[in-house]
């Protein structure tokens, strides 16, 4: 195994994304038949999830799904795409949140407690999203808009906002009544 900046003619690169692992290797220069990913928000502590393109070479492939079971935790190969599944859900979940926030139907600290108390969830989704990070969210969600040309990935305006201008989620932030009234 080998951590740099520039792999090795023999490396099989290991690459934490959001977006397609095919298209990272395009993107940075690397050997896309020895370039998977990794799947950051699918349960580190839990599981791995590997992602594959039908461009990897096999050996570097079962060379990946070793290292990464050697961790002693179990792993799940999924065909790499423009995001992988718990990314698509996280990030689809937080924009939901975002646009019911966005058209002032509730308060952000409502809508996480109502999704925290009426599904059980760990945090709500607003929560997630700043656990996250806002320009992570964003990215996904970019990058699923971009690759699927699915309208539903589409970043609400008030995600965008926020994570360009580092702001949380959870916050309402100024509005021209706070001015005014």
């Amino acid at each position: 195994m080998e951590r740099a900046d520039a792999p090795s003619g023999r490396a099989v690169v290991l690459v934490t994304l959001r977006g397609a692992g095919r298209a990272v290797a395009l993107q940075e220069g690397l050997p896309p038949e020895r370039t998977l990913s990794v799947d950051p928000l699918g349960g580190f502590f839990t599981r791995l999830t590997l992602g594959v393109h039908p461009a990897v070479d096999r050996a570097a492939g079962r060379a990946a799904f070793a290292a990464l079971a050697a961790t002693g935790r179990p792993v799940s190969v999924v065909r790499d795409g423009p995001a992988p599944i718990a990314q698509r859900l996280l990030a689809s979940i937080v924009n939901v949140a975002c646009g019911i926030a966005e058209q002032d139907l509730a308060r952000p600290a409502d809508i996480d407690t109502a999704v925290r108390l009426g599904l059980g969830y760990p945090r709500g989704p607003l929560e997630w999203g700043d656990h996250v990070g806002a320009e992570v969210v964003l990215d996904i969600l970019e990058g699923l808009s971009l690759g699927t040309g699915d309208p539903r990935y589409r970043p609400s305006t008030w995600l965008t906002e926020r994570a360009g201008l580092d702001l949380p989620l959870t916050e309402i932030g100024t509005r021209p009544a706070d001015l005014t009234g």
